[in-house]
């Protein structure tokens, strides 16, 4: 599916910390009033809340559209990940790091990042997460970052760096450069040890100082929480000023040659460029497609590999305009499973059987909701939609009569052939990324 947890998994801060957030129409009532809503509250910030009393914790979400390389002409992957982990690392004005603050009261904080967009979650018991949205907004609406907040925080972040390198979001990374001349998706969200490393603290204050702003922020709750909790939003003077952040443009890259890079794995990667998500029948339609070719063990991808030595993964990413559809292979046998696993994505043109298809559908639902099982993951997909701009579409708003499950609900082999046509049938854009040399370490005498 189109949201972070079911197909981008972008940055999670092996550090500590989850993330989420949502919107909705503009408020009327008091915003401590109880029940699920969601509005904009006076400081400018959106909200979500999605109560659910079973749920033995909260989950207090804050979201912010900004690139993950940074807003200067010179790209800086992996300073908005950085930005975010320093400021939770930094002791505030009330003293306390924020990690420091939400570990005594039993609960644990992550930071993510995409390529246009962070968000820092906090998980904590319900009974705080009163005090979880005081103190991450206050923390998060006037940003401090500190020498030894920004020290912690690039440790955390290169090794978090070099874990994602190992796997296929180090060659997707690569593949937005395959896709895009300029754009967020071009420059990178994981970025290097080194180039993390050499990112100044003043840099670093730049960044969360133009992000982290009450009017750029969407605040979600989820799990057990009420409407209550949004009391303890923190409204500071000067901290409402100006406008969120608008799209950055993707400006696509002309069919040619495949790139080529270097990577801490070896492997290819294609990519298309797919509908947006204002598209949401095609872009419905797309996911279905990664999900019939890539579900682990039983899409088509997999069954077709068999017991080469190889891994091929897919997703579509729903982004504002344009999605993108990624697939990347690794492998001793990589170069043999590419035919193959292109094969299999020019088959998707094809009309199914209405049984295959009905099978597959109840497959695609039944994953789909598999994977919004938590407050986490509802924090996380509320978050994802509403920051790309389309929160009414996010499939856990409104279950299965919601926009998104009626729309699923109304696929039809003959729509979804045609959809993957229109976006999978040109040549795709490729990176073929090589393992880098390592260092070689001197010898004793």
């Amino acid at each position: 599916m189109s949201g972070p947890a079911h197909r981008l998994r972008a940055a999670i801060l092996v550090a500590a910390l989850l993330v989420s957030a949502a919107g909705g129409r503009a408020l009327a009532d008091d915003p401590a009033a109880g029940g699920s809503d969601g509005g904009t509250l006076p400081s400018g910030v959106v909200f979500a809340v999605h109560p659910d009393p079973v749920q033995t914790v909260a989950a207090v979400s804050l979201w912010y559209r900004a690139p993950a390389a940074g807003f200067e002409a010179r790209p800086a992957p992996g300073i908005a990940r950085l930005a975010a982990a320093t400021v939770a690392a930094s002791a505030p004005i009330t003293g306390t790091p924020l990690t420091q603050l939400i570990e005594r009261w039993g609960g644990r904080v992550s930071v993510s990042a995409y390529p246009d967009s962070v968000a820092i979650t906090a998980l904590v018991p319900p009974d705080r997460a009163a005090d979880t949205v005081r103190a991450m907004t206050g923390d998060y609406f006037a940003p401090v970052a500190t020498a030894a907040g920004l020290r912690l925080a690039q440790r955390d972040v290169g090794e978090d760096a070099i874990y994602r390198g190992l796997g296929p979001d180090g060659i997707e990374d690569a593949l937005g450069a395959a896709l895009f001349d300029s754009g967020p998706m071009h420059d990178g969200t994981v970025g290097t040890v080194e180039g993390i490393a050499a990112l100044t603290l003043d840099r670093v204050r730049a960044f969360a100082a133009r992000a982290f702003r009450p009017a750029n922020a969407i605040l979600v709750l989820t799990g057990n929480v009420d409407r209550a909790a949004l009391s303890g939003v923190a409204s500071r003077p000067g901290t409402a000023a100006g406008e969120p952040e608008g799209a950055a443009a993707q400006i696509p890259r002309a069919p040619g040659t495949p790139l080529q890079r270097e990577g801490l794995i070896a492997g290819t990667g294609l990519g298309w460029a797919g509908p947006p998500i204002t598209a949401e029948a095609e872009a419905t339609a797309m996911d279905f497609v990664a999900d019939l070719l890539f579900a682990p063990r039983t899409g088509r991808v997999p069954r077709a590999l068999g017991t080469r030595k190889a891994t091929a993964t897919g997703k579509f990413v729903t982004y504002r305009n344009p999605g993108v559809f990624l697939v990347t292979i690794t492998g001793a046998d990589a170069a043999a499973a590419r035919p193959i696993v292109e094969q299999a994505i020019a088959e998707t043109t094809k009309p199914m059987s209405r049984p295959a298809f009905e099978a597959a559908r109840a497959a695609f639902v039944y994953r789909l909701l598999s994977d919004m099982a938590t407050p986490a993951e509802l924090a996380e997909t509320y978050g994802w939609y509403t920051v790309e701009g389309d929160a009414a579409y996010a499939p856990a708003d409104g279950g299965l009569h919601g926009r998104y499950m009626t729309l699923a609900a109304a696929l039809t082999p003959a729509a979804v052939a045609e959809t993957a046509a229109k976006y999978l049938g040109p040549a795709p854009a490729v990176v073929v990324v090589t393992k880098r040399p390592q260092q070689q370490r001197g010898t004793r005498t």
